[in-house]
C-alpha cells in the first residue's frame, strides 16, 4: 500500500475570492477529491464500500494554512491515513504550492455508514476489504482533529447573522448540501458581520446533521479567543454544524 496519495489542481478564476486566491470552501472540496483518491488507493473507495451498501461520511475537519494558491497557480494536495479507532477513520493532508512548499495542513475524521440510514458500520464487517489501514503515523497538525461542543440554540438571543436555504444550486449528487458549502456559509456570515475574512487561517468545523432540499438554515456567531465561533441550525433548534475559526496576527 502506498504511503500517501496526491492530486494536483489548477486554480481557476471562478474558484477565487476577492483577493484572487483560492476560496477556502473550494480548497475544502479539493481535500475531499484527494480523500476520494486516497480511499481508492487503500482499497476503500466508494465503489468498494458501495458493494456493501455503505458510504463515507465526514464528521469533522480542521484546515490551517499560511497561504492560498493564487489564480492560475497549480498546487498539490497529499493525503494519508493514520488508521482507524473502532469506527473512526483518520485522514491527514498537506497542501503544497507550485514550488513544493507546504502552505497548509489539515486533519479529518470519517466513518463508514449505511447509505440508507447513515448508521455507522464497523470496518471489520466489510471483511473482504483490506483491514490494514495505516499508511503513516504522522499527524499533520500534531494532534487529532478537535471535537467541538454541539451548540445550544438557546444561547443565541439575537437574530441570525444570515439565513441560507438549500436551493437547487446548493445540492450535490446525494441530494443534500455538501459539507464544503457550510464553509462558504461561514465566510458569508463573518463577512456580513464585518470580519476581515482574509485574516482567517484556521478553520475547524464539525458536521452535525444533513441539510436537504428546501431546508432553511439560521447561522449565528460569537466571539472566541483570537477568532469566532459559528453555528448553524435548522428546524428551530437542531444543530447543523459547529465551527471555530482563528485569525493570523
Amino acid at each position: 500500500m502506498c504511503d500517501h496519495s496526491e492530486v494536483t489542481f489548477y486554480t481557476k478564476s471562478t474558484e477565487c475570492g476577492t483577493d484572487s486566491t483560492l476560496a477556502p470552501h473550494v480548497l475544502m472540496a479539493d481535500l475531499q477529491e484527494t480523500a476520494d483518491k486516497g480511499a481508492d488507493d487503500t482499497g476503500w473507495g466508494r465503489e468498494a464500500i458501495g458493494r456493501y451498501g455503505c458510504c463515507w461520511i465526514i464528521l469533522r475537519c480542521r484546515l490551517k494554512f499560511t497561504d492560498l494558491p493564487a489564480w492560475k497557480d497549480g498546487f498539490t494536495v497529499k493525503t494519508w491515513t493514520c488508521g482507524v479507532n473502532k469506527l473512526f477513520f483518520d485522514r491527514e493532508y498537506e497542501i503544497c504550492d507550485k514550488n513544493g512548499n507546504v502552505i497548509g495542513r489539515a486533519t479529518s475524521v470519517w466513518i463508514v455508514a449505511e447509505k440508507e440510514t447513515h448508521r455507522p458500520v464497523f470496518p471489520s464487517k466489510l471483511e473482504d476489504l483490506p483491514q490494514d489501514f495505516a499508511q503513516s503515523d504522522r499527524l499533520s497538525l500534531g494532534e487529532p482533529c478537535p471535537k467541538l461542543k454541539i451548540p445550544d440554540r438557546g444561547l443565541y438571543t439575537d437574530d441570525p447573522l444570515i439565513i441560507k436555504y438549500a436551493d437547487y444550486s446548493e445540492l450535490d449528487h446525494n441530494h443534500h448540501v455538501n459539507n464544503t458549502r457550510y464553509v462558504a456559509w461561514i465566510y458569508d456570515a463573518l463577512y456580513k458581520s464585518g470580519v476581515d475574512v482574509h485574516r482567517i487561517n484556521d478553520i475547524n468545523i464539525n458536521y452535525i446533521s444533513e441539510v436537504r432540499a428546501g431546508e432553511k438554515i439560521e447561522i449565528f456567531a460569537s466571539e472566541a479567543d483570537n477568532g469566532m465561533f459559528i453555528a448553524g441550525f435548522k428546524d428551530g433548534d437542531r444543530g447543523v454544524f459547529a465551527s471555530r475559526v482563528g485569525y493570523c496576527i
